[in-house]
């Protein structure tokens, strides 16, 4: 079957502006050249993000799990190379290399593996994007008759990854402004604390925070730059982390005290090229209402009932009152009340409140 490179031009920018659709792109590479799935990991000087397709999932989660990720031979002779073109394994190793080279014979080759295309991109903003489209053994090398088809998506791949990574900065940007109309200074974060979009309520945040050296946020207590420090690793490190901490402020002559809320930010609200980790808004200590339920399903992935019950919360209706209200049992709600504790990280009411919570907004 003949493969039709104008549909596969097209899946290669809808992922430029959908993050969902890099799993279909990577099909299609693999697709081109008989490879079983394509793996694509981007990186910076501190980050590292990448994304695969399903059907070799296990193959990239050995991997991980191994040591070959610091030992990979394909590091130095295929992707160190910037040859702005797709290389297979018989560009960097001779079949005698090959036959005697310990990451083909003792990883690759047991798990059905041996053989792939791959190229490395390096974008205008410092990513390093590398594409590995990997090939069972029994299929041979990758001809070059399929890198040639590659080669003329390469530039595609390389023009859609600056949009991406483009778009997620936009994006960053339009969630820190939504919450500057509600009144509360915002950020995205990298892992390191790099501020990548601001808004002005937080930029201008007195002394509390600033945005210092290397565009990372610092705050004036060391205790709370250590919090954030470790919540910026653990919304780093993913799976398996509680999502979200709250941070507390001192005040100070300049402003109330505050907190500090951090957000790992998960799914397409973290695309491989944005760079962001977290989300960060500040609420002061003394809080007076919720923020509009509509609101809250944005920002934490809420059902409409859980935002209403969050909500009735945070303005201290206790959950006899909020099941009477809402027409449900104490028992709905307490389940409601535990799915809205897992979306945001709250451990009990009072840290849920203390982040939910927002003065009142000024008169105009």
């Amino acid at each position: 079957m003949p493969i039709d490179l104008g549909a596969a031009i097209d899946e290669i920018y809808e992922a430029a502006v959908a993050p969902e659709a890099w799993e279909r792109t990577l099909d299609r590479l693999a697709e081109i050249c008989g490879a079983e799935g394509t793996f694509l990991f981007a990186s910076d000087a501190e980050r590292l993000q990448w994304a695969c397709s399903p059907a070799i999932r296990p193959l990239i989660d050995k991997w991980f799990a191994s040591d070959w990720t610091e030992r990979n031979p394909r590091r130095a002779r295929l992707i160190s190379q910037r040859e702005p073109r797709f290389l297979s394994d018989l560009d960097g190793f001779t079949l005698e290399e090959i036959e005697r080279e310990p990451f083909y014979q003792e990883f690759l080759k047991p798990l059905g593996f041996g053989w792939c295309a791959g190229t490395t991109i390096r974008t205008p903003a410092g990513d390093t994007l590398v594409f590995t489209a990997e090939r069972l053994l029994h299929k041979g090398p990758v001809e070059r008759s399929a890198l040639d088809l590659l080669d003329q998506l390469r530039p595609h791949l390389s023009r859609a990854a600056v949009l991406a990574a483009r778009l997620g900065l936009e994006r960053a940007r339009a969630s820190v402004e939504m919450l500057q109309v509600m009144g509360l200074p915002a950020a995205v974060l990298t892992p390191s604390g790099r501020v990548l979009a601001a808004n002005q309520a937080l930029a201008g945040g007195g002394t509390a925070m600033a945005i210092g050296a290397g565009d990372r946020l610092v705050l004036a207590s060391e205790t709370a730059q250590a919090l954030l420090n470790e919540g910026l690793q653990a919304a780093d490190d993913g799976g398996g982390v509680p999502a979200g901490r709250s941070i507390p402020l001192p005040g100070d002559a300049m402003g109330p005290p505050a907190v500090a809320h951090l957000l790992p930010l998960r799914g397409q609200g973290r695309d491989i090229f944005s760079g962001a980790s977290a989300l960060l808004f500040v609420t002061p200590v003394t809080p007076s209402k919720a923020p509009d339920v509509g609101v809250l399903e944005a920002l934490f992935d809420l059902t409409p009932a859980e935002a209403r019950v969050a909500g009735l919360l945070v303005e201290g209706r206790p959950v006899e009152a909020i099941a009477r209200q809402q027409g449900v049992t104490e028992n709905t709600v307490r389940m409601q009340l535990k799915a809205v504790f897992a979306k945001t990280g709250a451990g009990q009411q009072s840290q849920l409140v203390s982040l939910l919570a927002m003065p009142p907004f000024p008169r105009r």
